[in-house]
């Protein structure tokens, strides 16, 4: 039987689940929009979101101020990006099989993170 990509681990605990739960909520919102990749970064103290097309830029949000280091721990588990800079991950949204390439990186000297969606299932040559 397949798993559910959504459901938080059995070991995980409240934090995780409200975490997988804000995440779920930004790459929807992204995938919403036709956004093609989201990029997270550390500007202060915030961790900020930047819904992008290409090059492009759309525009920003944040992730909820007590949730943020537990965002990035969820991913990192989730992509499996441990020791690595590079993961996957499958997730629904809005109804929607996607696979989410994460992709860490440095930002003046922070880590951050890219998280690029692709829709998965349909083959497009209909």
């Amino acid at each position: 039987m397949a798993s559910d990509e959504n459901a938080p681990a059995l070991e995980s605990d409240d934090k995780s689940a409200k975490a997988f739960k804000e995440l779920i909520r930004v790459l929807e919102a992204a995938a919403w929009t036709g956004v093609e990749s989201v990029g997270l970064e550390w500007k202060g103290e915030d961790l900020v979101v930047f819904h992008e097309i290409g090059n492009m830029g759309l525009g920003t949000t944040k992730i909820d101020k007590q949730l943020q280091l537990d965002v990035i721990a969820e991913i990192v588990k989730r992509a499996q990006i441990g020791r690595k800079h590079k993961g996957h991950m499958r997730l629904r949204l809005l109804g929607q099989e996607y696979s989410v390439a994460v992709e860490e990186y440095d930002s003046f000297g922070e880590s951050a993170l890219t998280l690029t969606l692709k829709k998965r299932g349909k083959n497009r040559a209909e």
